[in-house]
């Protein structure tokens, strides 16, 4: 696929690979025994990123600490996943530092969700720009992927919208409602009990949201389902959490930040205070490889 380097916009989940950095790297520590593999981890990503796509827009988005409007609609709204541990919690502002001495724009907005912000900011930049490139595992950002938007996954693959429909079984447009009626263990979104993703994705090939299903209640035992006689009565029996599932699951776009103006052009870097840092920290293969190669192009 061609993705006009040149014309090409990077957006990093920096949440979504701030923890696989810490798990994958859960063992690095520095001199003083302070750990630093999410440090490490998230650095080795972005050197890749540079030296592959040699970007002029990049940008990094991280998650706030400050509860979020999804928390206030449901508290249990990720109540599932564990509390940030503190030697990963004591590595972001460290990690954080080093990415803007590389130049790159670091957002982080208080009650904004990440992929709040990386969706807004990917819509608006792809009003000017080819293509942009959202470096995420998370399928909720699946949701605005397009002719000009995509994602890269941990696994290096890059995910068009014919990849979500295989995958999931429905287009990008509809996953908010896929999610909202199956239910996203992942996020503790509860959907409708007893609606399973196959059912889901079967009543959204004829019905392409939830205010149509709802208008068509009476048509849901015509469908060629397991147990669609009883469908009406549970989506009826269950409208308030059906709502609520789609208010938690719908990435939110159209966030006015006075930002979205800005062109996220890489800045130029301060190689002598990265490196200070790589020291700091004892990162021999990242000195190495700073030292050796450059890379900012």
């Amino acid at each position: 696929m061609k993705l006009y380097k040149k014309k090409l916009v990077i957006i990093i989940d920096g949440t979504n690979y701030l923890y696989r950095s810490y798990f994958t790297f859960k063992n690095f520590k520095n001199k003083e025994g302070q750990s630093t593999g999410a440090i490490y981890g998230v650095l080795l990503m972005l050197r890749k990123i540079l030296y592959e796509y040699q970007p002029k827009k990049i940008i990094i988005v991280f998650d706030h600490k400050k509860k979020t409007f999804r928390k206030k609609i449901y508290e249990k709204y990720k109540s599932n996943r564990l509390k940030i541990p503190k030697d990963l919690k004591n590595q972001i502002q460290k990690l954080i530092k080093i990415i803007k001495y590389m130049g790159i724009k670091v957002l982080q907005i208080p009650g904004i969700e990440a992929d709040d912000i990386i969706c807004t900011v990917a819509i608006n930049q792809s009003k000017y720009e080819k293509k942009i490139l959202i470096l995420t595992n998370d399928k909720d950002i699946t949701q605005i992927i397009n002719s000009k938007i995509y994602i890269l996954n941990h696994q290096n693959k890059i995910i068009t919208k014919k990849e979500v429909i295989k995958k999931f079984g429905t287009t990008p447009k509809l996953m908010k409602y896929l999610l909202a009626i199956a239910g996203d263990q992942s996020d503790n979104i509860p959907g409708i009990p007893g609606i399973g993703i196959k059912t889901a994705q079967k009543i959204l090939k004829h019905f392409k949201s939830l205010k149509e299903i709802y208008k068509n209640l009476n048509k849901l035992s015509l469908l060629n389902i397991r147990n669609a006689k009883n469908l009406s009565q549970i989506f009826q029996k269950n409208k308030k959490i059906a709502f609520m599932s789609y208010s938690l699951s719908k990435i939110q776009v159209n966030i006015k930040l006075s930002l979205l103006k800005k062109k996220f052009k890489l800045k130029k870097p301060m190689k002598k205070k990265i490196l200070n840092e790589f020291k700091k920290y004892n990162f021999k293969s990242l000195i190495k490889s700073f030292e050796k190669k450059n890379w900012f192009k």
